[in-house]
């Protein structure tokens, strides 16, 4: 007999994505020849972690104190303004002053998105999550006492499938009388696709729509990859400008990974942001985010806090940081034009991309063709009926040689 209590006897980590990345990355200590593209990190083209230089020199400048002491569990108010001025950019007033708006510190934007399903799903409640999704957001809403519903991502013209978003969040108002929609844009996880501006006009009237008769919705929009679209600022911003159209049932909470943006991976920071029309919306954000915070981690780490509010509230550090970024954005769109142009070539399907750290390709049999490709020194993810390639992980070397040979596994 366990001794787990009932809903944990069953629980199992089926994520294999940082087991397999593992796994790679011992077997390249031994073989240098070995292409690891697993894991969801920017490396440089000599194989290196890729680092900011204005991030390190933010970090360095951090005194004791603002290293290694307690943060508060909502974080610190300069935090909070840090993370308002870097998601919001030229449209900050208009947000501050025409919206409400709530920040909470989080490990990582998976510590966002754990909140929001603890907070904004009923037991038993369905959150609405895409067909092709990083798998953690099932686990998420598992933990939570939750399901989960999926939506087809792509429609057959290869964009963002609204028809069958609405047609889904039509059988969630009508059984639970809620929703909970989880849209991962841009740079979606792994597809690489990003959202039209008018895909992202038409979703908005499509969730004010369902909120027009009082039903809640509750928009989760994870932006983990929100600042390596090759689109830049200006592009990402201005579609979260719309978020000042919504209505008062609505409510949009945004999950930010500073750890991604900032290539601070390990030490786990990101941002659970609530926008609303309502204060009080705002006020109960806070209020159950910050309990459900203090019950899990407790606190943020102070050290990431403190490297986020130095590099975006300092503003050489900012603008350097800024340029640094616009050159990691380049070197992903050059590897992603070297592997798209070799899978033309060598006639391998890749689902719709645009830009980011991953491309998918369909394939039946993907664990069978993990296995040979690791006997040919290659490390990617099976996912299901994709494989998943990392291509901020690997040089445009590899993105050159990868195609042809996972073709060739796929025939086998």
């Amino acid at each position: 007999m366990s001794l787990l209590a009932k809903r944990s006897i069953t629980k199992e980590d089926k994520s294999i994505i940082i087991t397999l990345g593992a796994i790679a990355k011992e077997m390249k200590k031994k073989d240098p020849e070995i292409i690891n593209a697993t894991i969801g990190m920017l490396y440089d083209e000599e194989g290196k972690l890729f680092t900011f230089k204005s991030v390190d020199k933010a970090l360095l400048s951090l005194t004791a104190d603002e290293k290694y002491a307690y943060g508060s569990t909502p974080g610190s108010p300069i935090f909070h303004e840090a993370i308002k001025r870097w998601l919001f950019r030229e449209y900050y007033d208009d947000f501050t002053t025409k919206m409400y708006v709530g920040v909470m510190a989080t490990p990582g934007g998976s510590g966002a998105l754990s909140n929001t399903f603890s907070n904004y799903l009923n037991e038993n409640d369905k959150v609405l999550i895409p067909s092709y999704m990083w798998g953690n957001y099932k686990q998420f809403a598992y933990e939570n006492h939750a399901d989960y519903m999926t939506y087809d991502l792509f429609n057959e013209d290869g964009g963002f499938n609204l028809v069958d978003v609405k047609n889904k969040m039509l059988k969630l108002k009508e059984s639970q009388h809620r929703i909970v929609l989880v849209v991962n844009d841009p740079c979606h996880n792994p597809t690489g696709y990003s959202m039209t501006d008018s895909e992202w006009k038409e979703l908005i009237d499509i969730i004010n729509e369902m909120a027009a008769d009082g039903t809640p919705v509750i928009l989760v929009h994870d932006m983990a990859y929100i600042d390596y679209d090759y689109r830049g600022f200006e592009a990402t911003r201005r579609n979260m400008c719309l978020y000042q159209n919504i209505n008062d049932n609505v409510l949009v909470i945004l999950a930010f990974s500073g750890s991604k943006t900032l290539a601070l991976y390990g030490i786990r920071i990101g941002a659970q942001v609530a926008i609303s029309k309502n204060k009080q919306d705002i006020d109960d954000f806070s209020r159950a985010n910050q309990f459900s915070s203090r019950a899990k981690w407790s606190n943020t780490t102070n050290l990431g806090m403190n490297i986020i509010s130095k590099v975006v509230l300092n503003e050489n550090l900012r603008k350097s940081f800024e340029e640094e970024l616009e050159a990691s954005r380049q070197t992903l769109v050059t590897r992603a034009n070297t592997f798209l142009e070799e899978c033309q070539k060598v006639g391998l399907k890749t689902l719709p991309f645009k830009c980011g750290f991953f491309i998918t390709i369909p394939c039946e049999n993907a664990d069978e063709v993990y296995k040979r490709l690791v006997d040919r020194k290659i490390h990617i993810i099976p996912m299901g009926n994709v494989l998943r390639v990392t291509i901020a992980a690997i040089t445009i070397n590899d993105c050159k040689y990868l195609p042809k040979i996972i073709k060739e596994c796929i025939n086998e």
